[in-house]
């Protein structure tokens, strides 16, 4: 008798997180603007341009807001 299993193959949303990321850290703004860890802090405690999002004690910045502003600049 052959034993046939299947498995619902239901994917995490964490399964390809970095596909799908849909915000950037404050390390990546500051990559991308090249400049400081430090400035890049400032200028998300600072401006209402885009959206920061804090999470306990993390700061995110949803890619849709930033990028927006980015292109606007």
């Amino acid at each position: 008798m052959e034993v046939v299993t299947q498995t619902n193959a239901v994917k995490s949303p964490t399964d390809s997180l970095k596909a799908t990321t849909l915000v950037y850290t404050v390390e990546e703004i500051a990559q991308m603007l090249s400049i400081s860890l430090r400035s890049a802090y400032n200028l998300c405690n600072s401006t209402t341009e885009f959206r920061v999002l804090r999470v306990g004690g993390s700061i995110r910045i949803p890619k849709d807001s930033f990028d927006a502003w980015l292109r606007a600049a």
